[in-house]
């Protein structure tokens, strides 16, 4: 689906957070490591938090939900694969999680560019894609 507004990019952003928030509170019980267990924790009150953070920037810009076009972001392309497999190790895990930081990491990034004409959720939006680049350097095996 193209994000073709501020309004859809809002919404993709909050449904994506909770869906990952959802996972890393699934997969936090699965793991074996106490280590990966402080992480997923951690990343499950970073998600909560991102939610708070993205319904204050929706909220703050709503005139400019309908105001300016955005073209080249489909939602197809940044929806973070979040399945669980069947019989998870620690290493299967940490590969999922990896895999959604950096989709996450690539969304925010590119968002921030198209966004531009609001400085403030440019801004906003590079910073999630720092944390997100953090925590995937961080589960990296």
């Amino acid at each position: 689906m193209e994000l073709g507004t501020f309004g859809a990019i809002m919404k993709f952003a909050m449904e994506t957070e909770n869906d990952v928030t959802s996972f890393y509170k699934s997969v936090k019980d699965l793991a074996e490591s106490k280590e990966l267990v402080s992480l997923f924790d951690s990343l499950v009150n970073r998600g909560q938090k991102r939610v708070k953070t993205i319904e204050r920037i929706r909220r703050e810009n709503v005139t400019e939900m309908i105001l300016e076009p955005i073209t080249g972001l489909d939602s197809d392309t940044f929806t973070p694969v979040t399945t669980i497999p069947e019989s998870p190790d620690d290493k299967a895990l940490q590969e999922i999680a990896v895999e959604i930081e950096n989709n996450l990491h690539a969304f925010y990034s590119q968002t921030a560019v198209k966004v531009e004409f609001l400085s403030e959720v440019a801004y906003a939006f590079e910073l999630l894609a720092e944390a997100n680049e953090e925590a995937s350097q961080s589960l990296s095996p």
